[in-house]
């Protein structure tokens, strides 16, 4: 692994305005002049993931801010996000899954903007970075004393899910997740199926988040109500609400930014 100290000289953020004030969840202590290693001894499919609580279900994941360095190549990830709430070595159900392109940097943290994902957790949940790529670029884990064990994991090829320390990894991993101070979005109830919800909303299982959606044809004028809760082009005459899946498809959207910061690298070689 590489060791880096990094001597920050000024930080300039881009903030984002956003429905809620933001809520940083975060392990790791690191700091603008710590130290950061770079774990570069990943391989495809393996993953470093941390564990977040926040103070109740039902918010929103806005976005993620990570160390990803040791080369300045670029590289394809997976983010994941699942729900946690059990505490064990092996996550509960993925909530969400998209790919990224992060290009590595010794001078700056990424930034990764999920609001557009409306991805709303329990508040217990986990974030993986899966690579697709083997070494570095990596994330990193801080260089402090002070240890999360039950907050840091590695999923290993042909080991499986560990607590990263039970696999000789020090450190928390500078991992960071930004979720809206209240429940959102509005009005924001965590669920799994329609009648966890108030009436009038239901249930965008996917993201376990209550909306307001169609519930009936009727609701469509002539059109139909799918079963996601959305009025599609159909013919009055089509009768019944849909049973098929009718969910918005494609990929994953995200924003990146990286953060810009002035700072000096100091490299010394570790193990």
């Amino acid at each position: 692994m590489t060791s880096r100290w990094l001597l920050v000289a000024a930080i300039v953020l881009s903030i984002v305005s956003v429905a809620h004030a933001e809520v940083e969840l975060k392990n790791d202590g690191f700091v603008s002049g710590g130290m950061a290693n770079f774990q570069t001894g990943f391989v495809v499919n393996e993953a470093g993931a941390s564990r977040f609580v926040a103070a109740s279900a039902g918010r929103q994941l806005l976005k993620l801010q990570l160390l990803w360095g040791g080369a300045t190549t670029t590289e394809r990830v997976t983010i994941k996000v699942f729900d946690d709430t059990a505490g064990t070595d092996v996550p509960g159900a993925e909530l969400f899954a998209g790919e990224i392109e992060l290009t590595g940097s010794d001078s700056a943290m990424q930034e990764i903007d999920l609001s557009v994902n409306n991805i709303i957790v329990p508040a217990q949940f986990r974030v993986a970075i899966v690579f697709q790529h083997a070494g570095a670029p990596a994330i990193a884990s801080d260089g402090d004393a002070t240890v999360a064990a039950d907050k840091n994991f590695l999923l290993a090829a042909g080991v499986g899910w560990k607590k990263s320390s039970d696999l000789g990894i020090t450190g928390d991993w500078v991992i960071r997740a930004f979720v809206t101070d209240v429940a959102g979005p509005d009005p924001g109830m965590f669920c799994d199926t329609n009648p966890d919800c108030p009436s009038g909303q239901i249930c965008d299982a996917p993201h376990h988040a209550c909306i307001t959606g169609c519930r009936s044809d009727d609701e469509c004028s002539s059109n139909m109500c799918s079963s996601a809760g959305q009025c599609t082009a159909g013919a009055a005459d089509d009768g019944g609400c849909r049973t098929g899946g009718d969910g918005a498809g494609g990929g994953a959207a995200f924003a990146l930014g990286a953060l810009a910061l002035a700072l000096i690298a100091i490299c010394k070689r570790g193990r």
